[in-house]
């Protein structure tokens, strides 16, 4: 199973990650990728979490995307399951609208290099990001991690003039059918 990181550079609720979570599993076809990093120091993730789960303190408070890419580089590489492009940021705003911000990594050309021509010595790598709902993160990570950048690119999903992102700055995907839950235990987390 495939394991996308998540941290938390705010404080917030047990219920708050819970309900990001449940939220991102609504979408067909999507399952519960994410692995709550709790410290600077773990060094296991887990499989998927689920609850119930003990408050958080967070080790990331107010940590910068530079300190959380970091982190991701420092991973072993051994672990083929956790995804080290993609990373998921549970902020102070997304306690007050429900979304999160998706960090991903790219390898593109240089602009002195022609069209359509790659040279590996050249290769300039760079970290591309959206703030998305809680119900569509699930399905850009995966179309992400499925090397469909190039994909997500020509939907104009990185245009400055972007159509589907909106005057909050938040990346709102085309509507998703939603898939009934039947999976949750008494809790309402993912079973």
């Amino acid at each position: 199973m495939t394991t996308v990181l998540f941290f938390c550079t705010a404080n917030v609720s047990v219920e708050l990650i819970k309900e990001f979570v449940v939220e991102s599993q609504k979408p067909e076809g999507t399952t519960n990728i994410w692995s709550l990093v709790r410290d600077p120091s773990q060094t296991e993730f887990d499989e998927g979490t689920v609850g119930p789960l003990d408050p958080v303190e967070t080790g990331f408070l107010e940590s910068s995307v530079d300190n959380l890419v970091k982190f991701m580089e420092g991973l072993p590489e051994e672990d083929e399951t956790i995804v080290n492009d993609t990373l998921v940021i549970l902020d102070g705003r997304s306690t007050r609208d429900k979304t999160v911000l998706i960090h991903h990594s790219v390898y593109e050309m240089p602009d002195d290099v022609e069209d359509g021509e790659w040279v590996d010595e050249k290769a300039i790598k760079s970290w591309k990001h959206w703030r998305v709902p809680f119900t569509s993160a699930a399905y850009l990570a995966m179309y992400l991690e499925n090397n469909a950048y190039d994909f997500v690119k020509s939907w104009g999903f990185t245009a400055k003039k972007d159509n589907f992102v909106d005057q909050e700055g938040v990346l709102r995907l085309p509507t998703l059918p939603m898939k009934e839950f039947d999976m949750l235990d008494d809790d309402g987390w993912p079973a």
